[in-house]
């Protein structure tokens, strides 16, 4: 019969792998993507990065100062005639909601999807760019 003492050093090595895991694999877990939001005098560009994805599985959608990116994944990989070990498929949707500074005119925003980077022009209805002033902290 296994002592308590002989089994700690199995249990902590099980624990750390599913720990690795959770970090390694982020998709499960982190369901944010990274984005770039630069502005300009006329334009506001989006750069969102999104591998793996389908363009037809990307969905934008813009209202009053807020554009939001929603994508979603099902791939499930098949192999005839193997023998498997270990078998993964992931599922599932991500999305972001992304402040926008200013109005935007829909009807001359563009997107392209390309090697996994998504890339939106928006163009602003008040081509200006606020002017910031800093303020004291006493």
């Amino acid at each position: 019969m296994p002592v308590l003492h002989d089994l700690l050093p199995k249990i902590w090595n099980r624990k750390s792998y599913d720990l690795e895991d959770f970090f390694e694999n982020s998709w499960s877990w982190n369901k944010v993507f990274d984005v770039d939001v630069k502005e300009t005098e006329k334009l506001i560009t989006i750069e969102a990065d999104l591998p793996g994805f389908n363009k037809e599985d990307i969905h934008l959608e813009i209202d009053d100062y807020a554009l939001t990116i929603k994508a979603t994944r099902s791939t499930e990989l098949e192999q005839r005639g193997e023998k498997y070990f270990k078998r993964e498929r992931q599922f599932g949707s991500i999305e972001r909601t992304i402040p926008l500074p200013t109005e935007v005119r829909t009807e001359t925003s563009t997107a392209k999807y390309n090697d996994g980077v998504l890339k939106i022009t928006l163009e602003k209805v008040n081509p200006t760019i606020s002017h910031r002033k800093a303020i004291s902290i006493e």
